[in-house]
């Protein structure tokens, strides 16, 4: 019977996830196995809060590490959430937010956060129905789950950069100033149930990386794969994603605040 394990990831095993840019093209070369997972939510009638999830990272941890979400608020702008490498704290209060199916058909944690999350308690046969078509089908490495229950920032877009030098990302509000540039890669990471063949809307866009990039139905990555030119910080500036933030600016004022929290 497929259960859900709530307990710390190990690093060596974080690490063998892919990276963003390799399964760009999964949601593409994998669409009937997505819309079977998809149909699978609609037929269980999951919790609010249950999406498939795009199996990846942004970055390697070490050993005693986990990647942790958490929200930042920054005076005079609102909050901000963001996703960074955390030694493991021995009062484990963090709920798993991100899974995969591990080799033994069962849902293992990879991501963290201090979050609400569903209550997955008599969903029993959704758990097992969609570990076994994931692990029959190979796609451990592809396909998983998230588990988050809405809440106000389910309200409103986001857009999600990399911090390179210190490994996290800094996902942005709508309406938050921001770094703004054209994207070179966007990916959807996250899809809701399908109803008479139609997505369920999302109330929230993310992307992540060094651009902007809005969808209804679904969450979105953005990805700079040069790591030559997204270097963190000097007496200039930051770099964020890729692009430039200068002093004097409202975005270096805010993520001036936020690195503090890395």
């Amino acid at each position: 019977m497929a259960s859900l394990i709530d307990t710390f990831v190990l690093h060596s095993t974080y690490n063998t996830l892919p990276l963003i840019t390799q399964v760009a093209e999964v949601p593409n070369d994998h669409s009937q196995d997505l819309q079977d997972l998809r149909d699978m939510l609609n037929k269980h009638n999951v919790p609010k809060g249950v999406s498939v999830r795009l199996i990846h990272k942004h970055f390697d941890i070490t050993e005693g590490e986990v990647m942790v979400f958490d929200k930042i608020p920054v005076p005079g702008y609102g909050v901000v959430q963001i996703m960074k490498p955390t030694v493991r704290p021995n009062n484990h209060q963090l709920r798993g937010i991100h899974y995969f199916v591990d080799d033994n058909a069962s849902l293992q944690a990879y991501e963290y956060g201090n979050y609400e999350v569903p209550d997955m308690s008599g969903f029993e046969s959704f758990l097992a129905e969609f570990c076994s078509l994931v692990s029959k089908r190979g796609l451990q490495h592809k396909f998983g789950l998230k588990l988050r229950c809405e809440d106000y920032t389910d309200q409103t877009g986001w857009t999600e950069y990399e911090l390179h030098e210190k490994r996290g990302t800094i996902m942005f509000p709508d309406g938050m100033p921001m770094p703004d540039g054209e994207c070179d890669l966007s990916v959807t990471t996250e899809w809701k149930a399908i109803f008479n063949e139609l997505p369920r809307t999302c109330k929230h866009t993310t992307t992540c990386g060094h651009g902007r990039s809005r969808c209804k139905h679904c969450n979105h990555c953005n990805n700079h794969p040069d790591d030559n030119v997204v270097n963190f910080g000097n007496e200039a500036g930051f770099c964020l994603g890729g692009q430039k933030i200068l002093p004097g600016t409202p975005v270096h004022d805010i993520v001036d605040r936020i690195v503090a929290a890395f």
